[in-house]
């Protein structure tokens, strides 16, 4: 079960950072979503820091 534990976190910041991103009102670009996916844990200082956009209404 142990080695399994280190996907779990870097699925859950993953998730985290998504959550952050929509609260924060960041549009999700390619680039962004290749961060977290390599970054893991380590990619929600980057959410954190980013500046929050707008977002286009249709």
């Amino acid at each position: 079960m142990s080695e399994y534990l280190p996907a779990l976190i870097w699925s859950l910041s993953c998730f985290v950072c998504l959550f952050i991103a929509k609260r924060r009102q960041l549009r999700t670009t390619a680039l962004r979503a290749i961060l977290v996916v390599f970054l893991g844990p380590f990619a929600i200082p980057f959410v954190l820091a980013a500046k929050p956009g707008t977002i286009p209404q249709h």
